[in-house]
């Protein structure tokens, strides 16, 4: 005999509404809208702020990379510095061992400290972080077919990489000399000069 009442005979209540995977997809595809409309946002603020002022945009953007490489840059100009006497290249060598592998004995690197001091010279405070030789054409003279050489630079050019807790500091003064220097969890691994 068939039961017609509100009893289904021990089975699960059938589901009302969305199952999981449609609430996922759903909460998914809401996230990836958000994700999109704040990056047309910001990229709509942030072309606003170069096109008003494209020299102080530089300059705010300039000021964020000196404060990201400054601690590097003392650092760097701390062991040129050293290597300029006999007495900062012995403390330099016995403070970092990483040195130990190119130049075994402390004397090899005191020899090879002594043949790089010519090349190397002092080194400004601050790091020379967007000394680019680049003009706005809007706000100079216009450009012309022959532009005149750029004055050379009298500052040393920098280049300041760094992966996974390792930094790599190049340092090429006007005269044509390449300082480099890697440093690992703030020892000094490598130095070469060429």
């Amino acid at each position: 005999m068939v039961d017609a009442s509100w009893d289904n005979s021990g089975l699960p209540p059938q589901k009302k509404g969305l199952g999981t995977g449609m609430k996922v997809l759903m909460g998914c595809g809401i996230a990836a809208l958000v994700a999109l409309v704040t990056c047309i946002a910001g990229g709509a603020i942030l072309g606003n702020m170069i096109k008003k002022d494209p020299k102080a945009f530089e300059k705010r953007v300039e000021g964020f990379a000196k404060g990201l490489v400054q601690k590097d840059w003392e650092q760097f100009r701390t062991l040129v510095d050293q290597l300029r006497t006999d007495d900062g290249a012995r403390a330099l060598y016995r403070a970092n061992p990483g040195l130990h592998q190119a130049h075994p004995a402390e004397d090899l690197f005191l020899q090879a400290a002594r043949a790089w001091r010519p090349r190397l010279g002092p080194l400004p405070a601050e790091a020379p972080v967007g000394n680019h030789r680049h003009r706005h054409r809007s706000e100079d003279e216009p450009a012309t077919e022959n532009p005149a050489p750029a004055e050379p630079s009298r500052e040393p050019s920098v280049n300041i990489t760094k992966v996974f807790g390792t930094t790599k500091i190049q340092c090429r003064y006007p005269g044509g000399a390449l300082v480099s220097a890697t440093f690992d969890g703030g020892g000094v691994q490598r130095i070469e000069v060429d």
